[in-house]
């Protein structure tokens, strides 16, 4: 796919000469990276993208001839880590675009898929500004994505597929318009206020926890005790969070998940089968459950009263 680009910060750059913790890591070294935009990471097959909100990520997708589809951050990270071939580029640009591609994935247009050369597009946009309409018009040109976008009638400027800037002549933007095998897409709204996605570090945090937590309990109850009460508890737990069920625990204890989940119903679930585990082992082990539990959260307790963990849990530390 080819999208507006924006500012860059980054461009085309072999993903093999790209440390990418690096560059996710940039915004908490340097203002300058703390920017809206996003990383775009182009394959043969795909593109995919993580979208930035001061510099940090909050969402992820990919976009390809047969899929367009909100994805794990994580994923998207760990694919670039291991791929041996790709290239790298990150923008800074308005929030609006972003909502718009968001909106493009996870939104149904009101109209799809119109071939402009049956339509008259200067009697469409004097109709959209007459009306006082908002929302955008999604236009695709061969692999070229482009992006109008209106406000109560207004055009606040015309995100072309490929540019830097956004355009404000209306000429530019009709006579794209007509390009031959252009197809269009009107949507009546900007999804704003998106979702945004645990970070895979929140979601590491909660797995490392975790991991930690059946160790523990497996130390006094033995490992095939504790698994066996860890599994009901989260069969529990996943019917009021569905999240849950993919979360997995590996033989050797270790609990690892790739997740599209929002902070805080990640942690609003994890703290229930969190209580799920250890309430059932009081009745075994009494206080001292408790105490495991208490001993294993200290290490996190600082990121975890971040996302208001304790305001969800029986346990206080």
């Amino acid at each position: 796919m080819k999208l507006p680009k924006g500012r860059p910060i980054l461009e085309n750059t072999r993903l093999e000469f790209i440390n990418l913790d690096n560059v996710l890591l940039a915004s908490k070294r340097e203002r300058a990276h703390r920017i809206s935009g996003y990383i775009s990471i182009i394959y043969p097959d795909a593109e995919e993208l993580i979208f930035l909100r001061q510099g940090e990520p909050f969402n992820a997708a990919r976009l390809s001839p047969k899929e367009r589809i909100i994805v794990p951050i994580i994923e998207v990270i760990d694919k670039a880590k291991k791929a041996t071939s790709g290239i790298l580029s990150e923008y800074a640009t308005d929030e609006i675009l972003l909502n718009m591609i968001i909106t493009t994935i996870v939104a149904q247009p009101i109209k799809a898929n119109v071939d402009v050369s049956r339509i008259q597009p200067k009697v469409l946009i004097d109709k959209l500004k007459s009306t006082k309409f908002s929302g955008f018009i999604w236009i695709i040109s061969g692999i070229e994505e482009s992006f109008l976008p209106f406000k109560d009638g207004e055009i606040p400027g015309f995100y072309l597929a490929g540019n830097a800037e956004k355009i404000q002549d209306e000429k530019i933007t009709l006579n794209y318009l007509t390009k031959p095998d252009t197809v269009i897409s009107i949507f009546d709204r900007i999804e704003t206020g998106m979702p945004e996605q645990a970070t895979p570090a929140q979601v590491e945090m909660f797995c490392k926890i975790f991991s930690s937590l059946i160790k523990n309990y497996a130390t006094p109850l033995g490992q095939t005790m504790v698994l066996k009460t860890v599994m009901l508890a989260k069969s529990t737990a996943q019917k009021e969070y569905p999240f849950i069920a993919d979360i997995h625990i590996d033989p050797d204890l270790s609990v690892n998940a790739k997740l599209v989940i929002e902070p805080k119903i990640l942690t609003k679930g994890m703290a229930r089968w969190f209580d799920l585990i250890f309430e059932s082992f009081s009745t075994l082990l009494g206080n001292e459950s408790a105490n495991i539990a208490k001993k294993v959260l200290n290490d996190y307790r600082f990121a975890l009263m971040s996302l208001n963990f304790f305001d969800h849990t029986k346990l206080k530390l």
